[in-house]
């Protein structure tokens, strides 16, 4: 059964062999080794510069969303006055604005596939603090005998236990429910052979770009002749674009395999690997081959569909779900709800064209429109308005036999 595992402490586990240790062991001595020779862990893997250009446009990107705090009345929708929108909105702890929240929640998800707050609450119960846990110190358990679900954490260096309505826990891809898995041990291989080629190419121009080939001698040499020819070479031509020969050496250059398709091909191939786990877009990380002025819009639009509603989906089924009780979601109508408007305003043109539209059908009046653009109320601007032409279907025959009436009707006074 998938949720056996999760009925014993990560901690006490200590059943293991070398042939097969957990992933904690990997981590202290650097990582997993990939094929590449190169070591990946989840606290090494930021440090590539693929992987960090990823979680820094996911991060940045859901970070920049506010969080806005809701309530269903029997008016309609309205902006909710509650402790949680303010810790949502604007400071959730003493040490963090939302934005460095936000934007943390979403690196550990993107590196650990999971990412932890502790809800700190006062002695009324009132939520007062979300804390970060670390997540490579954070594990969910369920208790084989009142199938409770805990999490027990290190908190300055004391094991803690909290209950699931203590933690906030936003999670990426999931094998079972309750733990995510980090999209490194997907890409373990891909940041391996980026590094190693990285490091391929930092060594060739640590050579201080030498000319490199075969250099031939017309005769036969000993080893210390050998050598002092390449010394001689390496003093006269280093860093130098153009090679003088002499004494009847000939030099044959080898082609460098940084040159090569091939090896190109294979940067970029990985750096596509990479990006298409975490579901980014590559014009989004400066690879442009593909990208023209015509689809740059549309891509950001599938953008914020398929990359950033999943997120932001999760992200607030877990904030209704934590952050207010029962009563409060079920009878006050109380909710969160991310604001994407500022990724779908797109250009001027775009953004009044909707906003005439909204305005046109009723669904806007021009405070809000005005609000959206941070400009401030004009008189009559709450009123909405609608066209004289539009009716209701189930009347729409007696309002044109009445329309048809009063024609006439003026048509013979006249």
């Amino acid at each position: 059964m998938f949720l056996e595992r999760l009925f014993e402490k990560r901690s006490n586990d200590t059943s293991w062999s070398m042939s097969n240790p957990p992933e904690w062991v990997f981590d202290m001595f650097g990582g997993k080794e990939t094929a590449s020779g190169e070591r990946v862990s989840e606290g090494t893997a930021l440090m590539h510069p693929d992987v960090f250009a990823c979680v820094n446009v996911l991060s940045d990107d859901i970070a920049k969303l506010p969080i806005h705090t809701f309530q269903k009345t029997k008016n309609g929708i309205v902006s909710a006055n509650h402790p949680v929108g303010k810790l949502l909105y604007r400071k959730p702890n003493q040490y963090m604005t939302a934005f460095v929240w936000k934007k943390l929640m979403a690196v550990h998800v993107c590196i650990w596939g999971n990412a932890y707050s502790a809800i700190k609450a006062d002695k009324d119960g009132n939520i007062v603090e979300l804390l970060p846990l670390n997540p490579a110190k954070t594990f969910p358990y369920i208790d084989p005998k009142s199938g409770s679900l805990w999490y027990e954490t290190t908190i300055n260096s004391k094991k803690v236990e909290l209950y699931a309505d203590e933690v906030l826990h936003y999670k990426g891809l999931s094998e079972d429910g309750i733990t995510g898995k980090t999209p490194i041990s997907v890409i373990r291989e891909n940041i391996g052979a980026q590094s190693a080629a990285t490091k391929y190419s930092s060594r060739f121009y640590k050579n201080d770009a030498t000319p490199r080939g075969i250099l031939k001698v017309p005769s036969i040499i000993n080893e210390d002749a050998k050598k002092a020819a390449r010394r001689e070479w390496k003093r006269v031509n280093s860093g130098e674009n153009i090679a003088i020969i002499d004494a009847g050496l000939d030099y044959s250059s080898i082609a460098m395999p940084l040159q090569d398709a091939q090896f190109i091909e294979t940067m970029k191939y990985n750096k596509a690997q990479i990006a298409a786990i975490y579901k980014v877009p590559l014009h989004k990380i400066n690879e442009l081959d593909r990208a023209t002025f015509n689809n740059t819009e549309h891509l950001a639009i599938e953008y914020v569909k398929n990359t950033l509603q999943p997120w932001i989906v999760s992200g607030e089924q877990e904030n209704n779900n934590k952050l207010f009780t029962d009563h409060e979601t079920d009878v006050l109508g109380f909710y969160t709800k991310y604001n994407v408007n500022s990724e779908l305003r797109g250009d001027a043109k775009s953004r009044a064209e909707f906003y005439e539209i909204m305005h046109r059908i009723s669904a806007l009046n021009a405070d809000e429109i005005r609000e959206y653009e941070e400009k401030n109320s004009i008189p009559h601007g709450d009123r909405h308005i609608i066209s004289l032409n539009y009716t209701f279907l189930d009347i729409l025959e007696k309002y044109q036999m009445a329309k048809a009436g009063a024609s006439k009707g003026g048509g013979e006074g006249g």
